[in-house]
């Protein structure tokens, strides 16, 4: 295992990042991004899988891990700015030719990436163009994450347990319950407002590149028909696909890595 990390500044931020030192000729970078509330270990086992191949980086977001918050100690909130922070995080890292992958929450900032910037390909894992109202218990239910009587690891605790998938293995089903442990609830929160009403659906026609869509189908929280509203509108993409695994949830690169990393590697050859 290679996986080393270390600091740069982004946008004022000091912020925290771990590659897998791919090989000295590697066929393409993977820039990988977590999930709500959670840090970049989630890709532990994918960097491993690929570190043969590919280049892969993963980095905290602001307020996520080890990365220091913004201003106030916050995180982002708003999906345009935490697209742009990861186009200035590749940026400064000197990627060319990003392929951008993302899971749950950045599952779908992929898309609005994907359509404001210049990428290789995309890869949706657990995401979506556009996630609906979810109403105003779930708006109450994000505006307590952050108040001192609520424990936000407690009351997430079953929820994010009823998303691991029927296949998941006892190692992978511990790390991820870890992550729930360590989470902040102003993080969570700042995550959760972006979540809710997000919709890129109308600027899918901008997206070229590549797009592989990846689904755990244990996981009930992204049903199928969020895929639809996807492969309904990339019109003008140069490829896309959307691959189901069954037995496995949400957090799929944790839960089943050496399928993800396969699933990736056979789309990415596909697209040469």
């Amino acid at each position: 295992m290679a996986i080393t990390g270390g600091y740069i500044i982004v946008n004022g931020i000091k912020t925290y990042y771990e590659t897998n030192n791919g090989p000295k000729n590697p066929r393409g970078t993977l820039v990988m991004l977590h999930t709500a509330g959670r840090e970049s270990r989630q890709y532990h086992g994918v960097m491993e899988t690929l570190e043969d191949k590919y280049n892969v980086i993963a980095f905290d977001m602001p307020a996520h891990g080890k990365s220091w918050p913004l201003p106030g100690n916050v995180g982002i909130s708003d999906y345009k700015d935490y697209g742009k922070f990861i186009w200035e995080f590749i940026q400064i890292m000197k990627i060319d030719d990003p392929i951008i992958v993302g899971c749950s929450l950045a599952g779908n900032i992929v898309y609005y990436i994907a359509e404001t910037y210049q990428v290789k390909a995309m890869v949706s894992m657990q995401g979506s163009p556009c996630i609906k109202a979810m109403g105003t218990e779930y708006g109450a239910t994000v505006n307590l994450l952050d108040h001192p009587y609520v424990s936000c690891q407690h009351s997430h605790w079953d929820f994010s347990e009823s998303l691991i998938g029927s296949k998941c293995s006892t190692e992978a089903h511990d790390f991820i319950m870890w992550g729930v442990c360590q989470e902040s609830g102003r993080t969570k929160q700042a995550d959760l407002a972006m979540y809710n009403n997000f919709d890129v659906t109308e600027d899918l026609k901008k997206i070229t590149c590549p797009c592989l869509l990846i689904r755990g189908e244990d996981d009930w929280n992204v049903p199928e028909h969020y895929y639809e509203t996807a492969l309904e509108g990339l019109t003008n993409a140069k490829k896309v696909q959307f691959k189901k695994v069954p037995g496995y949830g949400h957090f799929i690169m944790i839960e089943a890595p050496e399928v993800i990393s396969q699933l990736i590697d056979d789309f990415l050859t596909e697209c040469e």
